[in-house]
């Protein structure tokens, strides 16, 4: 698991469609192992830990390649199956990207005393932030809530919720 996401910040990030500014990866772990009831937190806080590690190597390569650009792990809980890592190419797309008022996804900035690196006893690089937001994800026959970090190139200043 650590190797095949350690995998993904050997990649070199180019734009998902021409024009969209961003590159994304998602996590590469079965989710019937890692969202399983039966595994271990430690073994999901490895896996967090990796994917954070991934971020911080793949930001290393891109300031090497001098690229412009903003590299993130997006921490999804409970279903950490649904994380991944973005790389933003430019400010415009980042700048929209944390905005989710829809009808169908909601983002609420969680409280500045809740910490995912303390939480989950992680280690965060320097020079990364974290961020974190209630999520609530509606569709015709579900509703479904959770939260999501994001720990990365961001600015220091979070949003309050």
């Amino acid at each position: 698991m650590v190797r095949d996401i350690g995998q993904l910040a050997m990649v070199t990030p180019a734009e998902d469609r021409e024009g969209c500014g961003y590159w994304h990866a998602h996590l590469p772990v079965a989710e019937a192992f890692i969202d399983s009831p039966v595994t271990p937190r430690s073994i999901r806080r490895l896996c967090i830990q990796a994917m954070i590690d991934a971020a911080n190597s793949l930001r290393t390569a891109q300031q090497q390649r001098g690229t412009d650009c903003r590299v993130i792990a997006a921490i999804d809980l409970p279903r950490l199956f649904d994380s991944q890592l973005i790389v933003f190419f430019g400010q415009d797309y980042f700048s929209r990207f944390f905005t989710r008022e829809t009808p169908d996804q909601t983002w609420v900035a969680l409280p500045p005393h809740r910490s995912l690196e303390r939480e989950w006893s992680l280690r965060i690089p320097a020079g990364f932030s974290e961020w974190g937001f209630s999520e609530t994800l509606r569709d015709e026959d579900f509703e479904r809530r959770g939260e999501i970090w994001f720990c990365g190139d961001l600015p220091s200043a979070r949003p309050t919720g």
